[in-house]
């Protein structure tokens, strides 16, 4: 049979199509206890169906899924969604008091979790309740606790739709609402690009939470009948691509380059998906001459991931826009997408969606520009540019490239009271040799661009899961 040559509506309709084309291909191969499970796409479509029926009958609006990456947990995922609910989708990393707040906040009144420190958390938290909290959040409770009473009438806000978590540069988590459909277009047309079959294996080693993660290593291949290899997770990175020999795996640099130091990529890889942040050129050298394709894509949680990719070796970082995408540039550079997996908005915010979706474009916040063949090239973030106190403008990670090699420390930037501060990494450093090297580098400045001020740091720069600096928290 050919692949579907249009995207999916919903994810009954996918699970469905599945298993009449390929009730018996293995879907999702995982380890559990140390055993290899197998689950067919026949028995994917079962065990989502019988457990969205339970859900159904549930009195319940909203299911928090706070669990390790399981075929338990893509099962509970589709359930939850196909039975209509708003589903939350919560980091396993989350710190315990932030989690509780966005419990709160997306009110979920349904859990499932299935780590021991994720039931210590919602346990306390349950217990610290008062009346009014179980009037307006609703008693957390176990997912599927006999909790079967029916209120037909009930109208679920944002019912069947996904909460995704966005932690980007210049603010803390967002809840980010994504549409079944968004998500699936979103699948098919990465597809138009990666081209995957029905043999091919993809192992899934990003956070399913995340939704690069969510979109490439679960919903495209699903979509397209492949099997999807669950990793066991970090400790056994380097091992999994030996035991399961994926075709394609989709990956963030970080993690790219430490497989490639450890040569854990297997021999017949054909593929590796890189997204999250941009990839230096030595990395991507090495991939090259092992003969593995490469995708580098660019996308954000607000757009259900990649809207942009490059397959060209000779120009990697001049990416072509997915079908049914458009982007132009701002007046101060900033890239603007309108595309078809565009987000409903930010949950229970629409103020800040207004700010960030004008007359259907969305607003990056990446500064960017389009080359002569109508391709993406991303040159940095719009916060990496600091506005001094005289009006002018200094991109930031062109200083700090220099700062670094003269300090020997990983350094940045950032605005203090207006004035120009240096966060520097304490390694090996003492403060008076950094000092010493700001005083040649602030000689070569003008007095604008000058560097007023040092904070020495211990601990690393707070970043994004992607990689990205995070500035606007250095100086907390």
């Amino acid at each position: 049979m050919s692949l579907k040559s249009e995207p999916y509506k919903d994810f009954a309709g996918l699970l469905s199509d599945m298993a009449d084309r390929y009730p018996e291909r293995t879907a999702i191969m995982t380890s559990e206890y140390g055993e290899q499970v197998t689950i067919t796409y026949g028995e994917l479509y079962h065990r989502v169906m019988e457990l969205a029926s339970r859900y159904k009958r549930e009195d319940c609006t909203c299911v928090g899924i706070y669990a390790n990456a399981s075929a338990m947990w893509i099962i509970t995922m589709f359930a939850s969604v196909i039975a209509g609910k708003r589903t939350v989708l919560f980091d396993v990393l989350f710190p315990p008091e932030r989690l509780i707040e966005l419990v709160r906040v997306c009110g979920v009144d349904s859990l499932y979790a299935t780590n021991s420190e994720g039931k210590q958390i919602f346990g306390g938290y349950m217990n610290d309740l008062r009346s009014e909290d179980l009037k307006e959040f609703g008693a957390l409770h176990e997912a599927l606790a006999n909790r079967m009473s029916i209120n037909p009438d009930e109208e679920i806000e944002e019912a069947g739709k996904l909460l995704f978590f966005t932690s980007g540069t210049t603010d803390f988590y967002k809840a980010v609402v994504l549409s079944q459909q968004a998500l699936l277009y979103d699948a098919w047309a990465g597809q138009q690009i990666a081209h995957g079959t029905p043999e091919d294996m993809v192992l899934c080693m990003l956070p399913m939470w995340h939704v690069f993660g969510f979109v490439t290593g679960i919903l495209w291949p699903l979509s397209i009948g492949a099997h999807v290899a669950l990793s066991r997770g970090i400790r056994h990175a380097l091992q999994d691509p030996i035991t399961y020999e994926p075709d394609y795996i989709p990956v963030i640099p970080s993690l790219l380059k430490y497989m490639l130091s450890m040569d854990a990529l297997n021999k017949n890889l054909g593929t590796v998906i890189i997204g999250g942040s941009p990839c230096d050129e030595a990395t991507l050298e090495m991939l090259f001459r092992r003969g593995i394709r490469v995708m580098q894509g660019y996308g954000l949680t607000e757009t259900s991931s990649g809207v942009a990719c490059s397959t060209d070796p000779k120009n990697i970082f001049a990416m072509e826009p997915c079908i049914g995408t458009s982007f132009k540039i701002a007046n101060d550079g900033e890239v603007m997408i309108k595309t078809p997996s565009i987000m409903d908005g930010y949950f229970r915010n629409p103020e800040f969606t207004a700010a960030k979706i004008v007359d259907g474009w969305l607003m990056t916040g990446d500064l960017g520009h389009i080359d002569s063949e109508g391709r993406l090239i991303i040159l940095g973030k719009k916060d990496e540019v600091l506005v001094l106190s005289n009006g002018e403008k200094l991109f930031c990670p062109e200083v700090e490239a220099e700062l670094n090699a003269m300090t020997g420390t990983e350094t940045e930037l950032y605005l203090e009271n207006d004035r120009l501060t240096l966060a520097v990494v304490a390694r090996n450093k003492t403060r008076e040799e950094i000092e010493k090297q700001v005083e040649i580098f602030n000689k070569k400045q003008p007095i604008s661009k000058r560097i007023a001020g040092i904070s020495m740091r211990e601990k690393p720069l707070p970043r994004t899961v992607g990689g990205d600096l995070q500035r606007w928290r250095i100086s907390q």
